[in-house]
């Protein structure tokens, strides 16, 4: 097939038939919408001036903890039929291996609800935010956290795993490591190399025993990682510096959590790093399909002077309110990538763009969805598709200065409002639903 043309998408940009069972829902994660929260690391690093935009704290976020019944609603009413979202562990185990009843009695009525109306529930365990005794002990660097993790998710997979077939161990454990242990801008704040690396196998240990305890609670789970993935093209494309630390950029952060599970073997190779090269027999066969979060493409100049040794710049395309290129073809690159390199079905766990104004989600979705489809009419096994986000809310350092929902939030009220890109989310929904027998 000729690659596609982006110029012009059609208004069905779905140009093969979908499977019945493919999974078109919306994406969430507990600390950010849930509210009321104060007993994770995020909460206290929150404190800490000058580390979130404006100021702010995320408070009680849509306040999604005491209107699960209507957002289930506002799901449905998108014509969802599944929903990825993450469970909160410092709600969950709020001291060590005391574990809250009434906090999984929560989660298992939401997922009770969200069954009620016919939509798939996807968990994810962590979703970057550590409960705070953890976070204290040395969080992903301490040696017990692997373990902690195994435990949670034997807990999870035992308490709700007869109603959920899909999970994710962690979301973007590359973003993790690098936004909290090389940049320092997230918990716990550090510019540490070692240690970065030393959080790379913490994490990548976790996920393999958390698989391994879910797939023992919970028989025919489906189980993989949602990786922050990006396209990096060189920004002189005749420099062969540019060109190297491309690579070096796909190879580090795109790749090296996956070529792990792989190998079976714990890898990091990174300039001016520790090298990491650990043999991890529990990481082979870890995962069932690869997490896909797709936003964006990186220029990529050389920069020695850059901790990672790499610049990344905007590509030329259109920007979201984020300063983000919006590149639909760079989903249909990552796509054939991951498949090419690991031969495992693909989920697209998040996907989604910043636009206050909601004039550009309609075409931003409609233009994903076509690259997810020339995709799968490729032949690549991509068997679901997650929008980020059913609703405004707590964007991390960004406070609530970007807005990525379907449904917009007047933090004020709580009032939910129906976009734009909502009516687009709906009408493609229609479009997959007429595909089905």
């Amino acid at each position: 097939m000729d690659d596609p043309s982006f110029q012009s998408i059609p208004a069905n940009p779905f140009i093969t038939p979908v499977p019945t069972d493919f999974l078109w829902g919306v994406a969430t994660a507990a600390y950010q919408v849930e509210g009321h929260t104060s007993g994770n690391d995020w909460a206290r690093f929150e404190t800490i001036p000058g580390m979130i935009k404006g100021g702010a704290r995320s408070g009680a976020a849509a306040d999604h903890w005491n209107r699960v019944s209507e957002d289930v609603g506002l799901i449905k009413a998108l014509g969802a039929n599944a929903h990825r979202f993450s469970i909160e562990w410092s709600r969950l185990e709020p001291a060590p291996g005391h574990w809250d009843q009434r906090a999984w009695d929560h989660y298992a009525d939401e997922i009770a609800q969200l069954r009620a109306v016919g939509i798939e529930p996807m968990l994810t365990l962590l979703h970057f935010t550590l409960p705070g005794w953890l976070a204290e002990r040395g969080g992903l660097v301490a040696e017990e956290f692997p373990q902690r993790l195994e435990s949670f998710a034997a807990e999870a997979g035992r308490r709700l795993g007869a109603d959920v077939r899909f999970w994710c161990t962690l979301n973007e454990p590359n973003v993790q490591m690098f936004y909290g242990y090389v940049n320092g801008l997230w918990p716990p704040g550090l510019r540490d190399k070692a240690l970065a690396v030393r959080a790379f196998a913490g994490l990548l240990r976790g996920h393999a025993l958390a698989a391994r305890a879910l797939r023992a609670a919970c028989p025919g789970a489906q189980i993989g990682a949602a990786m922050h993935l990006v396209v990096a093209e060189p920004l002189r494309r005749w420099w062969p510096l540019d060109r190297l630390a491309t690579r070096l950029l796909e190879t580090g952060f795109n790749w090296a959590f996956y070529d792990s599970i792989q190998r079976g073997a714990l890898q990091l190779r990174l300039p001016g790093f520790p090298v990491l090269d650990e043999a991890m027999a529990e990481l082979a066969g870890s995962a069932d399909f690869v997490g896909v979060n797709f936003y964006r493409r990186h220029l990529v100049r050389f920069a020695p002077e850059a901790p990672t040794m790499v610049e990344l710049r905007s590509g030329p395309g259109p920007l979201s309110d984020a300063g983000v290129e919006i590149h639909p073809q760079g989903l249909l690159t990552i796509l054939r990538r991951v498949w090419n390199r690991y031969q495992l079905p693909v989920m697209i766990t998040e996907n989604g763009v910043a636009d206050a104004a909601g004039r550009l989600r309609g075409p931003y979705l409609r233009s994903h969805a076509y690259a997810m489809a020339w995709a799968m009419a490729e032949g690549i096994p991509v068997k679901g598709y997650f929008h980020w986000s059913l609703l405004d809310n707590f964007e991390w350092t960004d406070g609530y200065t970007l807005r990525f929902g379907l449904y917009g939030v007047d933090f004020a009220t709580q009032e939910r409002r129906w976009g734009p890109g909502a009516e687009e989310f709906r009408r493609l929904a229609a479009l997959l639903a007429a595909q089905r027998p």
